[in-house]
């Protein structure tokens, strides 16, 4: 067909934008990605059916011919572009605008990295009517000389956002320099990548990413407000050392919006991560499976393909009612194969064998001949301070349709307070106030919850928590009613702000000061039984034994008295540098407070059972008996357990008396499971009566997430848990973000 003429550019520093009415429509393109894995079979499906008239395909000249797809008599014509087409990709655009305002179908062919690729653009409207999810939309664009003035990049963005009826304030921009039409294609197809996989991450060559407003932002999610489509505004810069050729000389803006499409997420188990589970009903059995793995593993080439096929047979092969199960993870087949023999060498271990001792290697093969089951399955949510900086900043990758739910439920970003916990300067996070910290431990414990019940499907029986972890679980276990309403409670809390502390107005009461009086607080972590800590209290009224955990405790209290009594103590103690009186005495002073603050609104779900058998077993620190589940109950004892000294070993050991073994701590890092081991195992050593038990955590900080996530999967498997392997053996099919039902005319979500 023969397309209109290119758009023009001034030549006097001044934009000129596609739609020159700034009344008139926005655009509205919808633009998917045209390849196999992102371009689900619907999609396929209806852009198969545009006939011949219908289409019109746009290379990139300066693509590597050889490898683009050269049309037979009956397929769409190529149109190759112009020279001053291919400096420009706004022009080029303003052509293909003209052809999709006719119901035209228009394919951009181009080579990353020399490999074939495309975009499909058409109309917006046409798109929803057609119940085509895309990708991204193009809601407008501009383009201008590049002059010596520096603020020509800027009039041309922001041309480009006044043609597409965006606010600056909420656009996040990209600057990338791209000389040729195949680069800018390349760009474009970043920009609608990184839409589409809500992953705010420097486009190739990129030179500035940030906000207007000036806000750095980390590689990682794109977090946006609820309900609110993220909105890129990419900028590119053709740049020369020809002054004469101004055709080169350009600044173009292209303004892009989200699509309601997700891209398809991350494989969990591949060639360079390799999760092999083996099932039997013997030891023997999976000896004789071991020695088949080994063979194979020697036949077959050490290739993508191998690997693939290796994990999709023992995925088939294994059987979920099978007594004994073990897991074998590695980074390749070479490590496969020390992992296999060094399983086989365990597997022979009377230790193993016989007396139940469970088998674990740094990589995450595990064993053990004495699966706990799920009967005692335990959820266990950490408590403050255990978020760190860019904390699984990548699993969105691998879970787009868990972070595309809990988008839709409530505030992400406020949830896990991402300005601060994925803030360029990674001190950030570190000098986080209390109820930040709060706030932020709480949403990662929500987030591995629906991570762990709703992707996974494991299903606990029983739930607790270490000091404010209570209050996680219960947020997390959907017992709450709004659960993400305390977020701007917390925030504006008194409570967390200044009486227990800031200024800890609390202790200040409590220890009757004036004014004028500081208060130089910290609390220390130090090795002792509470015992000898306890007699020595009397001595230092301002000292207080706020945690009991296993073979350590912490105290807290005035600075000076606390580093007084370690003296007394004869033992050195771990300052923690935190400023926070929970668990001392002047924290009673809010008791009433903290009660009203946790009284919530629950469920209609979570009511029903309160007559009945809960399906989870609530257990707190503050007292033996689950806590019955109604907002009474539920905020009286959250508020003992934040006010009144923790004694963690003696939850644990309550937990297991009531049927606890398997303990998952969910949430950021692991700050509970080396505590529960210890104090179960001092625990168990008074008494051979005593169940065996096991702590696994799901998160480490300083290891990859993924990793850890499979490391925590492959000991439950080990164990027995009942859960769901479709997330590791369909990543592209179970794992991806249903697609929404409802399309608004623009096309974003409603």
């Amino acid at each position: 067909m023969n397309l209109a003429p290119p758009l023009a550019t001034t030549h006097n520093g001044q934009a000129e934008t596609s739609i020159a009415d700034k009344s008139a429509k926005p655009l509205r393109i919808a633009v998917l990605l045209g390849d196999a894995v992102n371009l689900d079979s619907h999609s396929a499906q209806v852009l198969g059916t545009f006939t011949e008239r219908e289409r019109v395909q746009i290379c990139a000249a300066d693509a590597n011919q050889s490898a683009v797809h050269r049309p037979t008599a009956h397929e769409p014509r190529v149109h190759e572009p112009s020279v001053h087409e291919q400096r420009s990709l706004t022009a080029l655009l303003g052509q293909a605008t003209t052809a999709i305002e006719q119901g035209k179908l228009v394919e951009l062919k181009f080579n990353d990295g020399n490999l074939p690729q495309s975009l499909y653009l058409l109309d917006g409207l046409r798109a929803a009517k057609l119940r085509l999810h895309a990708h991204a939309f193009i809601a407008g664009f501009a383009a201008g000389n590049e002059t010596t003035d520096v603020e020509n990049a800027a009039t041309v963005a922001n041309a480009a956002l006044a043609a597409a009826k965006r606010s600056p304030a909420q656009t996040v921009q990209h600057q990338t320099i791209a000389n040729t039409l195949n680069e800018a294609f390349v760009a474009l197809r970043q920009g609608v990548t990184a839409l589409a996989a809500r992953t705010q991450a420097p486009l190739h060559g990129a030179t500035d990413i940030k906000q207007t407003n000036g806000t750095n932002h980390q590689t990682g999610y794109w977090f946006s407000d609820q309900h609110q489509a993220r909105v890129l505004c990419l900028n590119l810069v053709a740049k020369t050392s020809h002054q004469a050729d101004e055709s080169r000389n350009l600044n173009q803006s292209l303004v892009l919006t989200q699509g309601t499409q997700v891209i398809a997420p991350k494989a969990l188990v591949d060639e360079n991560r390799l999760f092999v589970p083996i099932s039997g009903d013997s030891i023997n059995e999976l000896k004789a499976k071991l020695f088949q793995l080994l063979s194979s593993l020697d036949i077959g080439a050490p290739d993508r393909s191998f690997a693939s096929h290796q994990l999709a047979f023992w995925f088939e092969r294994y059987d979920a009612n099978a007594p004994l199960a073990l897991v074998l993870m590695a980074a390749s087949i070479d490590s496969l194969k020390l992992e296999a023999n060094a399983m086989l060498a365990a597997l022979e271990n009377d230790a193993v064998r016989h007396q139940g001792q469970a088998f674990k290697t740094p990589t995450g093969s595990c064993f053990t001949a004495k699966p706990l089951g799920d009967a005692g399955l335990t959820f266990v949510y950490p408590g403050v301070g255990t978020v760190y900086a860019n904390m699984f900043n990548n699993l969105h990758e691998y879970f787009p349709a868990l972070y595309h739910r809990l988008e839709g439920e409530g505030d992400l970003s406020a949830m896990l307070q991402s300005p601060l916990i994925y803030a360029a300067d990674g001190k950030a996070a570190a000098n986080m106030s209390l109820s930040q910290q709060a706030i932020s431990g709480v949403g990662a414990s929500y987030l591995f919850t629906k991570l762990l019940t709703q992707v996974f499907n494991i299903q606990p029986k029983m739930a607790l928590g270490y000091s404010m972890g209570e209050a996680a679980m219960w947020a997390s276990l959907d017992v709450w009613q709004t659960p993400h309403a305390m977020i701007k409670a917390t925030e504006n809390s008194d409570i967390f702000n200044h009486a227990i502390s800031g200024e800890l107005t609390a202790v200040r009461q409590a220890w009757q000061l004036k004014d004028d009086e500081a208060i130089v607080w910290n609390s220390f972590v130090v090795r002792s039984g509470s015992h000898e800590i306890k007699a020595l209290l009397p001595e230092f009224p301002r000292a207080y034994l706020a945690i009991i955990q296993g073979d350590t405790c912490v105290i807290a209290g005035c600075e000076t008295s606390c580093k007084a009594l370690l003296a007394t103590l004869g033992k050195r103690g771990i300052a923690a540098n935190r400023v926070t009186a929970m668990h001392t005495a002047p924290a009673m002073l809010v008791h009433g407070q903290v009660h009203d603050f946790y009284t919530q609104a629950l469920k209609p779900e979570a009511l029903k059972t309160k007559a009945q058998t809960s399906p989870i077993r609530f257990i707190s620190a503050a007292q033996t008996a689950p806590v019955i589940v109604d907002s009474h109950s539920i905020g009286r004892a959250i508020a003992d357990t934040f006010c009144s000294p923790l004694d963690f070993s003696a939850l644990i050991q309550n937990a297991t008396e009531q049927g606890a073994r398997l303990f998952v701590e969910v949430g950021a890092d692991r700050q509970t499971s080396t505590l529960i081991d210890k104090i179960s195992h001092a625990h168990t050593s008074q008494s051979t009566a005593n169940a065996a038990t096991a702590a696994i955590a799901c998160n480490a900080k300083g290891a990859d997430a993924i990793t850890s996530l499979l490391k925590c999967l492959a000991q439950l498997i080990s164990h027995r848990v009942p859960l769901s392997l479709a997330p590791l053996i369909q990543p592209l099919s179970a794992n991806k973000a249903p697609l929404s039902s409802a399309v608004s005319p623009k096309g974003e979500p409603l």
